[in-house]
């Protein structure tokens, strides 16, 4: 009996510590998944709005602006295309009213030619008008009549000249204010030096027009260009500045040549 007894101790310490590390290992499987629930509950939402939230918000933002970039390259596409369209018109109202010219020089010619002949029309006459004074004065009404269609001929003439100067001046105005479009859509596409090369073009047009205008068009189309200039050598170091410059300059060119079409 007392060796069944000595036996059996052993086996239930066995047992017990068994039973213990069982419920070590269920405790410690427990904490274990209480912290993996506590790193979830807390972790996700930090990882969602520390890296989700603002990678998604860069994306939205790199997508408008995107879009806005679009928008904008198709708008000033499209200005540019009305620009040549107003361009051509231009040249073609400018080929028309330089045929009209040369028209009106053919009837001066002939009307010169007129004059001549009513001239030796009235050297021969003379004799007889010397008799007559009611022919004489028919033929002095004639002369005074060939003059007068003459000097309204000429006027007619100094009018088209006036005309075409103003259409060249404008042509040459649209032509400077499509180069400043232009500049500013190459800057807007970070290429600085197509840039430059369109604001010499219109620096050049704004200076043939300057010396072709009076004093008060040519003292605003100077203060243009020295805003054309300051933007220019804000390229290289702030081209956001010169972009809204150019912007600024564009529109006041319009505005310009827009009044002058009045």
């Amino acid at each position: 009996m007392a060796m069944n007894e000595k036996t059996q101790q052993p086996g239930c310490w066995n047992r017990l510590g068994r039973a213990i590390a069982v419920l070590l290992r269920l405790v410690f499987v427990v904490v274990i998944a209480i912290l993996i629930g506590v790193g979830i509950y807390y972790g996700v939402p930090w990882v969602y709005w520390r890296l989700v939230i603002p990678v998604q918000d860069s994306a939205a933002r790199i997508e408008i602006l995107q879009r806005d970039l679009e928008n904008t390259r198709t708008d000033w596409n499209t200005d540019l295309t009305e620009q040549s369209q107003r361009i051509s018109a231009l040249e073609s109202d400018l080929a028309a009213q330089r045929e009209r010219i040369a028209a009106l020089e053919g009837d001066m010619g002939r009307m010169d030619e007129l004059l001549v002949a009513q001239e030796e029309t009235l050297s021969e006459l003379r004799p007889a008008l010397d008799s007559t004074e009611e022919a004489t004065g028919q033929l002095g009404d004639d002369v005074e009549v060939i003059y007068g269609e003459l000097d309204t001929l000429r006027v007619e003439m100094a009018d088209p000249n006036r005309v075409v100067a103003a259409f060249e001046r404008r042509l040459i105005l649209l032509q400077a204010w499509g180069e400043i479009l232009k500049a500013r859509m190459h800057l807007l596409e970070d290429n600085a030096g197509s840039a430059r090369q369109a604001l010499a073009l219109a620096r050049a047009n704004l200076e043939r027009v300057i010396l072709l205008s009076p004093e008060p068009e040519a003292e605003t189309l100077i203060a243009i260009q020295e805003r054309l200039d300051a933007a220019n050598t804000a390229i290289e170091e702030r081209p956001f500045v010169a972009i809204n410059e150019l912007e600024i300059i564009w529109r006041d060119l319009d505005a310009f040549i827009t009044s002058e079409t009045r």
